[in-house]
């Protein structure tokens, strides 16, 4: 039970005010729920924004349950290091206490001795009038690969109210306003415009509840299935970090309920004297008003990480909610005066920040202090004009707009685009295009500027890696997402392939493979081209088997030829940009490939011996005189003796093209021959060339006669 404050309801002229005592909650004083569930699931009757994962893939399973009790408002007045106290009038028996029934999602190892027994509860943002788990989008892979449990809390009105409108039948109960009974609208109806009651005012203990459940302080079902948690960490994202912080500074004294926070793109005030341990993610969405470190400090219990050049929604975080929120409500569709969203990956620094603040609740080290932001003096600064949208200092930027300080991602000091965290909305969109000014944008450079910044392809991706693998000595991202970082920029589709590399000799029969780096984005088909080595244009393209990035080449034609290749990719269509394609410029030439299937010239045979030149031939006499002979002239060569028969190699053939084949291998020319033998011999020889084509066969026939 709460010890009750000393509250006083002031009745002044038909205006209900509320002061709060000053009498404060037993320690670890949170609300005890009732959790039944889970909630069936069926064809027509699913979770709001159910994951589209295929979590039995990681061994997971997702159960929806309700929660439902009684649940204070608090006085969160006064500065941030003033613990609020609940207030104890008005609720069904004027004790201040109003009924809530909400949901929890919890997404969890399937058995229990697959946990880890760290579970991140997030408290669920309605900014986009939705009740939406932004931080499990940033990036839920994280969290599933390592046995982390998982639970989403609605707890505001406005998240009700559209889980109310998406499935009535499944939510129509639900209530965190005590149904209808909380007090909204102005303090004093006198003064509309004077303070307002808190339409969330149960929020803080709704949230302590949903904590309190998983803890295994509640009554009902276990929603953990067997989960026994040592840890929990409460996450929000915007408008729900907002209230968060909140709960850290003005509840959570009193819940003591939550070990650890991670509040993103929220600047808050946080109160510095708490033991809860506190990393808050900031982008430049946030930071365009700079946030000094007297405002903001860095303690023993609080770290703040600014992110350069992030968005307040990050693109992974837009990638990985499309499927669910176009199936559950609506497509995420926006017009805006530059194009939306900041490529920089800040979610890996929420993971990172997951990872450090379970070390660090648990007593280890504490997480490293981030660099902030760098500013200068802004030149338009107006005194006489009012703080908003004239701040007197302004984050400076590089040559191509790029802010400088804070944590930097590959894709700011290795970058292919100007990424930055502000956009606004552009003429007509959806009613999403409002939130223009929260998605940041990525306007992509120039060919020229990707020329002057990068050789080619390889060697963007060899700067990126080395900047990728730079990262976690600093702190602020963990080893495997700087492979998964790496694995996105080789998808980039903008820079040409390198110069094709020959997988063999560069003299060949016209049967060889070329290689090269180029994007591995999907949708990529490479051209190939070959043009004459001796220069000119007459480039041809290249019929040949690609696979991937390497090209297997068949009977090409004889002849000294240089090669290049360069990339086509098909861009998809997403909910903010049409589908295009989008082909680089050719690679730098790999020159000299000689193909070459001509044999070189027969060779040549120089005969040395004893010749035979005449006969004797008898002449024919009649009438019985003398037997006559004479000297013929022999046609044929014979030799009287010995032969030596040398053998000569004469030049490679001119290739089609007019130069040069390969060359003769001179070690094919036959050796001297002796030949002894009576009678007639015949010698059949050839040479090759350095890839083994034979000449034609050179016939010498020897006829000795002793």
């Amino acid at each position: 039970m709460r010890l009750r404050t000393i509250s006083a309801l002031l009745i002044t002229a038909g205006v209900t005010m509320f002061s709060a005592g000053s009498a404060v909650a037993a320690p670890g004083d949170a609300p005890v729920p009732a959790v039944t569930g889970p909630v069936a699931t069926s064809a027509t009757s699913h979770p709001f924004l159910s994951t589209d994962i295929d979590l039995a893939k990681y061994g997971y399973v997702e159960k929806e349950y309700f929660i439902s009790g009684d649940a204070y408002r608090y006085d969160t007045s006064g500065p941030a290091d003033q613990t609020a106290v609940p207030i104890e009038t008005l609720g069904a028996n004027n004790d201040g206490k109003f009924p809530f029934k909400t949901r929890i999602v919890v997404r969890r190892p399937a058995n229990p001795a697959d946990a880890n027994g760290k579970v991140v509860a997030e408290w669920n943002n309605v900014t986009a009038t939705q009740d939406i788990e932004w931080n499990w989008f940033g990036d839920p892979y994280y969290l599933l690969k390592h046995g982390y449990t998982f639970v989403g809390v609605t707890a505001q009105n406005t998240g009700v109210n559209s889980l109310k409108a998406f499935n009535n039948a499944r939510y129509g109960d639900l209530t965190v306003n005590g149904n209808g009974t909380v007090p909204t609208g102005p303090v004093n109806p006198l003064d509309p415009n004077g303070p307002q009651h808190d339409a969330d005012a149960l929020s803080y203990d709704v949230f302590s509840a949903a904590v309190n459940a998983v803890r295994g302080g509640g009554t009902g079902v276990d929603p953990l299935g067997g989960i026994n948690p040592d840890l929990v960490i409460a996450s929000g994202e915007s408008q729900s970090c907002g209230r968060l912080a909140s709960h850290y500074n003005k509840v959570e004294p009193l819940a003591k309920i939550v070990d650890a926070y991670l509040l993103t793109v929220c600047g808050s005030s946080l109160r510095t004297d708490r033991p809860e341990k506190v990393v808050r993610i900031l982008t430049e969405t946030e930071n365009r008003t700079e946030r000094t470190t007297a405002d903001y400090p860095d303690t023993p219990s609080i770290r703040q990480w600014e992110v350069a050049a992030g968005s307040h929604l990050p693109r992974i975080a837009f990638d990985n909610i499309n499927g669910v929120l176009t199936r559950d409500f609506l497509a995420l569709t926006v017009t805006c005066q530059k194009f939306p969203l900041s490529l920089v990956q800040w979610p890996y620094t929420q993971n990172r920040a997951t990872d450090a603040l379970v070390k660090w609740a648990e007593g280890g080290a504490a997480p490293a202090v981030a660099p902030r932001g760098v500013y200068i003096n802004n030149p338009d600064y107006d005194p006489l004009l009012p703080p908003a949208g004239n701040p007197q200092k302004i984050l400076k930027r590089d040559q191509y707009g790029i802010a400088e300080g804070a944590i930097r991602y590959p894709e700011v000091t290795v970058p292919t685009a100007l990424n930055d965290g502000s956009n606004a909305a552009g003429t007509g969109g959806s009613p999403f295009s409002l939130f223009c000014g929260l998605l940041g944008s990525s306007t992509p450079f120039t060919q020229a500027q990707l020329e002057a910044l990068y050789t080619d392809y390889g060697d963007y991706i060899d700067k990126y890696a080395a900047a990728a693998d730079a990262m976690p000595d600093a702190g602020f991202i963990l080893p495997e997402d700087v492979e998964r970082l790496k694995e996105y920029s080789r998808k980039f589709a903008e820079l040409r392939p390198t110069v094709p590399q020959l997988d063999g000799s560069a003299k060949n029969k016209g049967d060889f493979d070329l290689t090269w780096r180029g994007t591995e984005a999907d949708d990529t088909n490479f051209e190939l081209q070959r043009a004459k080595s001796d220069g000119g244009d007459d480039w041809t393209t290249v019929s040949s088997t690609i696979k991937g990035n390497k090209a297997s080449l068949t009977g090409e034609p004889e002849g000294t030829n240089r090669y290049r290749v360069r990339s086509s990719t098909i861009i998809p269509a997403t909910n903010i940009s049409e589908a295009r394609t989008t082909t680089t410029p050719f690679s730098d030439e790999i020159a000299d490939i000689k193909v070459d299937r001509s044999g070189p010239y027969r060779p040549k045979a120089v005969i040395k011996g004893k010749r035979i030149k005449y006969k004797r031939v008898k002449v024919k006499r009649s009438n019985g005189k003398k037997t006559k002979f004479k000297r013929v002239k022999l046609k044929r060569r014979v030799y009287r003796s010995k032969v030596r028969v040398r053998f000569f190699g004469r030049r490679d053939v001119i290739l089609p093209d007019g130069s040069s084949g390969v060359g003769l291998k001179w070690t094919s020319v036959p050796k001297l021959r002796k030949i002894r033998r009576n009678g007639k011999t015949v010698i059949k020889v050839r040479t090759s060339d350095k890839l083994g084509n034979k000449s034609k066969v050179q016939r010498v026939v020897i006829r000795i006669r002793r």
